[in-house]
């Protein structure tokens, strides 16, 4: 502010120095006399005859004002004789200017030069004209002025000494000069602010200070000699273009609606430039009020501000205040050079001050951003520290978990009491609850913070459905409820995403379904549509019949909120999955929402942008086995009828449903009369009155009834009959609920292909062959996990050796000719990654085929997943380890190696 103070002061000192009086001349002591010709035809023989030369009356050096109309204004002047005399004249709209210099009546001297008896039209070329007028020789001579326009009118009239005329005007050509220097200064500030800063005030404060600064340029005579087409009103209009500018700086910086106020004074604009040209007259009247206007409305506007407890910067009312004074001295000072430069003066002073407060509420926008980005830096690395912190607990916590899940999965799997059993499944059911309360916790920490990453990968959307369907099954069964899935045929099974992600959204819905309903069903409804650009989604929904969701619920899942600490003070901290969930739908750029949550029930869905595999949707030539049979359907739950009856349905199916097995019974008999039998019965176990294995065992024993047809079992999980019980009734298959589409699907064609064949007695899938021969490596110095991963691969009937270093891990696979190896990423003397690396150098220098390495970490963030990839690890398997995640890995590299492909490494 130091710079910018004295920058002002020796601008103010400039500008004084310039405008100081300069040596006085000799200006002769002249007195005007005037007289007004009222017809305006009246020549100089008529002025200087004895009838009107007597007519002149006394007047005063200085303003005149022409009658206007058809009158003209005779100004006599004496003047003295031998000498050199300046007559300066500045209104540049008088349209008809004579001048006579007589000495008695003889005419000496004249402009323009052309008879006295016809009156010329000379146009003002400049603002302002200045003859030069000699007087010697001459005795006693007389000047006449003849002046005539067709409005009243204003201008000075003055008669002053050569030098005393040249130091004025170049003082005031400097004046000028120096003026448009220092408005262009102003335009250079705000053009910097306002572009490279992006601040718009500056930017109206620069056009502004262009357009005044233009307005001083054509008062300054070299550029009007080159510049003719810039004479007249050309600066007046210039100035007055200022002011639209600085309406809009001074609205842009309030909060004001500001469009009546601007089209107001745009009007008015254009009408002043419409004036200019055909209305001299209403020009200075619209020039005024524009100019009076602008600062008086912000004036207003301050104080009103002031008064609702707005802060207004004192150099804004400065500027404000300084804005009027230049017009008020404009409009009421008119006396010499000094004078006359007092309004540019104070309005370039109120730009000064306006550019002063602008800087200042500059300074304060940038401070605020400043400080916001300082804050928001530090909320981030806090959110990064908490998300580490909490990433590195998650890592202690899930070493012993490992223990107490493995061992207690293992436990489960003897020979336990009933009372032993249910403490033993206590455990485990409380340490999952446990285990994922830690993983909602730390995804909600790595949304915060930033750090959650998507992924994309094609998947299998109905197998991913189904998995979902499969962990929650014996929750449901246990509660009494029933859990139903429907996915539209036209939903295609082949999809692109990330398909982790996806199943957790499910899973949180689902569970949340579960929670909040005592009894009823919970259905899950998959469909394809196109949104209103046309493009694919895919929607699912959740609905249930439970009592409602609760407040902290529907906070959860709609409150956009993501703030850990207050997630975490709510009372139940099951609702932080939901939480995780409206999250993970954002950042897959879908949508989420609640249809309605009443006591009858609530329905949760979303969309989501379906990225569909297009070689997915080919139709599976062995189904068109099931087009126009028919099928017979029996449940006692509606919901369940209609998925099943949709689903067969768009196979080609004949579908038909029953609600119990009575009316199965009389449906069949009536289908058997009309020679019209059902080819497939599929009967739910749990009905009441009559049980789905009741009624295949009538229909078995009627003979005429079973003999083509074909009875596949939907049951829960705990209420599956014995095979023999189900074979004795006739029963093909036994399907578990809830039953995939596709599952189904392809049940029914084997059983229809099968049935067809000769061997019509049904085959029993076998188990998979257990390769005794198997080797596995296990290198992991905790003695806990040890102990579960080599119960768990030896129920798997697979051979285990154990290292307790990543070097010992190291000699073990250059010695041993291992299948598989579990390799911790973090052991003493030598950690995972290290030994994967040295391995893999091995592998390549002695042409070795890679041996698959499955890092066995209880890091899950996708940075340790990628390094494990990076090192050259054929996979990833987190903490604590589940048998059938175990056995699925197992299989999966074991079946590589006997085809004789490689695992995929990246080295």
């Amino acid at each position: 502010m130091k710079q910018v103070s004295w920058l002002l002061f020796g601008s103010l000192l400039s500008l004084l120095l310039v405008l100081s009086p300069g040596a006085a001349g000799e200006v002769p002591d002249s007195q005007y006399r005037l007289f007004v010709d009222t017809s305006g035809r009246l020549a100089l023989e008529d002025i200087l005859s004895n009838r009107y030369a007597n007519r002149f009356v006394p007047g005063y050096e200085g303003a005149l004002t022409l009658p206007g109309g058809e009158a003209a204004l005779w100004v006599q002047v004496p003047i003295p004789s031998n000498a050199l005399l300046f007559l300066e004249l500045d209104n540049p709209a008088i349209k008809q200017l004579q001048v006579f210099v007589l000495e008695g009546e003889t005419i000496r001297l004249s402009y323009p030069a052309a008879r006295p008896s016809s009156p010329a039209l000379v146009p003002m070329p400049y603002p302002g004209v200045v003859l030069p007028l000699q007087t010697a020789g001459l005795v006693e001579p007389v000047l006449y002025v003849r002046l005539q326009h067709q409005h009243p009118l204003r201008t000075d009239l003055e008669l002053s000494a050569p030098r005393t005329a040249v130091l004025a005007h170049g003082q005031y050509q400097a004046f000028q000069g120096l003026l448009a220097g220092l408005f262009l200064a102003l335009v250079l500030h705000g053009f910097l602010q306002g572009w490279f800063g992006r601040d718009h005030p500056h930017r109206w404060l620069a056009l502004a200070s262009l357009m005044l600064g233009l307005s001083s340029l054509t008062n300054i005579s070299w550029l009007i000699i080159r510049l003719p087409t810039m004479h007249e009103r050309a600066g007046d209009l210039l100035a007055l273009a200022a002011y639209p500018a600085i309406a809009m700086m001074l609205f842009s910086i309030t909060r004001i609606r500001y469009q009546p106020l601007l089209w107001l004074l745009l009007a008015g604009f254009g009408l002043t430039v419409l004036a200019a040209v055909f209305q001299p007259i209403m020009f200075g009247l619209l020039d005024g009020l524009i100019q009076l206007g602008v600062p008086v409305v912000a004036l207003g506007i301050s104080v009103y501000l002031r008064f609702s407890g707005s802060k207004i910067g004192r150099p804004m009312l400065a500027g404000h205040i300084l804005l009027l004074a230049g017009w008020v001295a404009g409009q009421f000072i008119s006396w010499d050079l000094f004078s006359e430069s007092i309004p540019d003066l104070l309005i370039w002073a109120s730009l000064v001050c306006y550019a002063w407060g602008l800087h200042l509420r500059y300074q304060r926008i940038v401070a605020t951003l400043l400080n916001r980005r300082n804050v928001d830096a530090t909320k981030q690395a806090e959110r990064r520290t908490k998300a580490e912190l909490l990433a590195r607990i998650s890592h202690e916590i899930r070493t012993p978990m490992n223990g107490v899940l493995g061992m207690t999965e293992l436990l489960l799997d003897t020979a336990l009491s009933a009372k032993q059993r249910d403490y033993a499944q206590t455990i485990h059911g409380s340490g999952t609850d446990l285990l994922n309360l830690i993983n909602e916790i730390l995804d909600i920490s790595r949304l915060e913070s930033g750090q959650m990453t998507l992924e994309k990968v094609q998947f299998d959307l109905h197998a991913l459905i189904n998995d979902c369907l499969d962990i929650l099954r014996s929750r449901a069964e246990a509660q009494g409820i029933e859990l139903v899935s429907f996915v539209h045929p036209d939903v295609p099974r082949t999809m692109e995403g990330d398909p982790t992600r996806l199943r957790q959204i499910l899973m949180n819905l689902l569970a949340n379904s579960l929670r909040h309903t005592t009894h009823g069903e919970i259905l899950l409804v998959v469909g394809r549509e196109a949104d209103d650009n046309e493009q694919e989604i895919l929607r699912i929904a959740v609905l249930d019949t439970g009592n409602g969701m609760p407040q902290e619920a529907l906070d959860s899942l709609l409150d956009h909120d993501i703030n850990t600490s207050r997630l975490l003070e709510q009372t139940d901290n099951s609702y932080l999955g939901l939480a995780v969930t409206r999250q993970l739908v954002a950042m897959m750029n879908g949508r989420l929402g609640v249809h309605h949550s009443t006591a009858q029930g609530t329905t949760v869905w979303l969309t989501l942008p379906a990225e569909i595999i297009p070689q997915a949707n080919e139709r599976d030539p062995e189904g068109l086995c099931l087009a126009d049979r028919s099928v017979l359907i029996v449940d006692d739950n509606a919901t369940c009828r209609k998925v099943i009856q949709q689903q067969t349905a768009a196979w080609g199916m004949q579908t038909h449903t029953a609600a119990n097995g009575k009316e199965a019974l009389a449906m069949l008999r009536a289908q058997e009369n009309l020679g019209m039998p059902f080819d497939f019965m599929l009967v739910d176990q749990s009905m009441p009155g009559m049980t789905g294995l009741e009624l295949a065992q009538r229909v078995h024993k009627d003979s005429t009834s079973s003999a083509d047809l074909i009875v596949v079992m939907l049951t829960g999980a705990n209420q599956t009959p014995s095979r023999i019980a189900a074979r004795n009734a006739g029963i093909r298959r036994t399907l578990t609920k809830p039953v995939a589409s596709y599952t189904l699907k392809a049940t029914l064609v084997d059983e229809w292909l099968r049935a067809r064949s000769t061997d019509t007695e049904p085959v029993e899938p076998a188990e998979p062959p257990q390769n005794s021969e198997i080797k596995v490596l296990v290198a992991e110095d905790n003695l806990i996990s040890t102990k579960v991963i080599c119960g768990m691969l030896t129920k798997l009937k697979v051979t285990v050796n154990t290292v307790p270093n990543g070097q010992e891990a190291v000699a073990a696979v250059k010695a041993g000719n291992y299948d598989l190896v579990l390799m911790d990423c973090e052991m003493p003397e030598l950690d995972g990654y290290s030994a994967t690396k040295q391995i893999r150098a091995w592998e390549r220098s002695n042409n070795r085929p890679a041996v698959p390495i499955i890092a066995l970490t209880a890091h899950i963030l996708p940075e340790h997943q990628d390094k494990a990839r990076r090192v050259g690890m054929s996979g990833h398997m987190a903490k604590p380890v589940n048998l059938a995640e175990l056995k699925e890995q197992l299989d999966f590299w074991t079946h590589r190696r006997s085809s004789g492909m490689d695992a995929a490494v990246k080295n």
